[in-house]
């Protein structure tokens, strides 16, 4: 199976009746895994005003909808890893509703509440609770505290800070912060204070790199590039490799490359969460094969990011995934996709010689737009020598942090196994837990006309070989 990951924006409208042609490629479960994540329940958690009736069915419409598309598979950030797993998005929207009043008040004294009543631990808790909030700061927050450079933005950032540069004063201003930029306009004032080093939305184009302007304005100024690095452990609340995809976003909104657009009235509420969310989404989608938005700038940025990280997901609109659907993924029978195999190695085209650590060839490999058999999309033929397969296919990872779904394993070998039938060792379908974490995996062999075929994991890679009866190689 091929994951997909549709932003919100997409899902909503597929919901709506929009995008009805890709609605109908995208709902076909034997080739496609679609995956949501928290952050598909932070927009519909934004979206939460009035609490009516009428407001209830549609919010339950919506969390249905996620179920009906992606049968509860979620991505989820659990601070130290993303994993995937099954919830019903509703017990997560309850979550995010319960957690809500933690973040309108990061004091100390709030964070610690929920201990309050119990008498056996009130001195333990006081004790530490006064520790902490006399505790002062890292020596590197408050030397740019005291630098002028970064003194105005980080007052801008924690009102008062400057003032009580404790940890108590922290969570007093961290609070601030957090609901001025998210409930608030504040973020395009802090925007706007950073494109005062000489760079805004006029000075891109789609001929220059967005990070290279950036730094160039940087260097322009003499002075050192704010790196959120330097302050933050970026290890905390997320895999490290996530805060890298959701830093480099906010970095190019925050410098006005396709920013994202900061108003609230009544009828809208467009603020700093919007676009954190959305930087959210672009490295969930890391996980996938590809990522359809429909959000322009959440678009540009993300292919940016992506490209600056070595990320190889492929960004597309709707009716640009509905394109490349149409032109390399529009392959259904299991003959269809060995055919198009043999088609593409006779051509040639593609193939790149490969050679192991050694320096010893190993024989060419092709990477395709084409996922054979819905899984596979890269192409290696061995250097001929005795015993060797014709073929291995195996897959590309779009990133270093990439995961394997068993649904992805089941599909594989259920479409092998319906059309070859039962494996010379009397197995078919794949069987739970029949692959072990960190161990080889013998798969399956068939033996058929033409030649053996095996599915198996080696070192961690799953790959399918294929080696030709002699008479039908010859």
């Amino acid at each position: 199976m091929i994951k997909v990951y549709l932003d919100w924006n997409v899902m909503s409208g597929m919901k709506n009746n929009h995008f009805q042609e890709l609605n109908d490629i995208i709902t076909n479960k034997e080739k496609f895994l679609l995956l949501y994540s928290t952050s598909h329940i932070g927009d519909i958690f934004a979206s939460i005003k009035i609490h009516s009736d009428e407001e209830q069915k549609l919010i339950k419409e919506d969390l249905d909808y996620i179920t009906s598309l992606t049968d509860d598979l979620c991505l989820v950030n659990n601070s130290k890893e993303v994993s995937l797993s099954r919830y019903e998005p509703g017990e997560l929207l309850d979550d995010r509703i319960r957690e809500a009043p933690i973040f309108s008040d990061f004091s100390l004294d709030n964070l610690f509440t929920s201990f309050d009543e119990d008498d056996s631990m009130n001195g333990i808790v006081s004790s530490l609770k006064n520790m902490l909030s006399s505790m002062p700061l890292d020596f590197a927050f408050k030397e740019a505290l005291n630098n002028p450079e970064s003194a105005e933005m980080l007052d801008k950032m924690f009102p008062g800070l400057k003032d009580n540069p404790t940890m108590e004063g922290f969570f007093q201003s961290f609070g601030k912060m957090f609901h001025n930029l998210n409930e608030k306009e504040d973020y395009k004032d802090l925007r706007d204070m950073v494109q005062q080093i000489g760079v805004n939305s006029g000075h891109y184009n789609e001929n220059k790199n967005p990070f290279d302007v950036i730094d160039k304005a940087y260097e322009k100024k003499g002075i050192e590039k704010f790196d959120v690095d330097k302050y933050f452990d970026k290890t905390k609340n997320a895999p490290a490799w996530f805060n890298d995809i959701t830093n480099e976003y906010v970095l190019l909104d925050m410098h006005g490359f396709k920013a994202d657009k900061v108003k609230v009235t009544e009828k809208e509420k467009n603020t700093f969460k919007n676009t954190t969310e959305d930087a959210s989404h672009a490295a969930f989608a890391s996980k996938c094969e590809f990522y359809v938005t429909s959000d322009d700038k959440n678009y540009h940025k993300t292919k940016a990011v992506y490209q600056k990280l070595n990320i190889h997901t492929i960004v597309l609109k709707p009716n640009e995934f509905i394109d490349y659907y149409n032109t390399f993924l529009n392959i259904h029978s299991f003959d269809e996709h060995f055919k198009l195999i043999i088609e593409l190695m006779n051509r040639g085209e593609n193939f790149q010689e490969k050679f192991y650590k050694n320096n010893e060839q190993f024989g060419w490999v092709s990477y395709t737009p084409q996922y054979f058999f819905n899984f596979f999309n890269r192409i290696m033929v061995p250097k001929p020598r005795k015993d060797n397969a014709f073929f291995i296919l195996g897959k590309d990872n779009p990133s270093n942090n990439y995961i394997i779904a068993q649904e992805e394993i089941e599909a594989t070998i259920k479409m092998f196994s319906d059309k070859l039938k039962i494996d010379k060792n009397g197995k078919s379908y794949y069987e739970v837990g029949e692959i072990k974490e960190n161990e080889d995996w013998t798969g399956r062999s068939w033996e058929t006309n033409v030649g053996l075929i095996e599915i198996k994991r080696i070192n961690g890679w799953f790959q399918m070989y294929f080696y030709p009866n002699k008479e039908k190689e010859n």
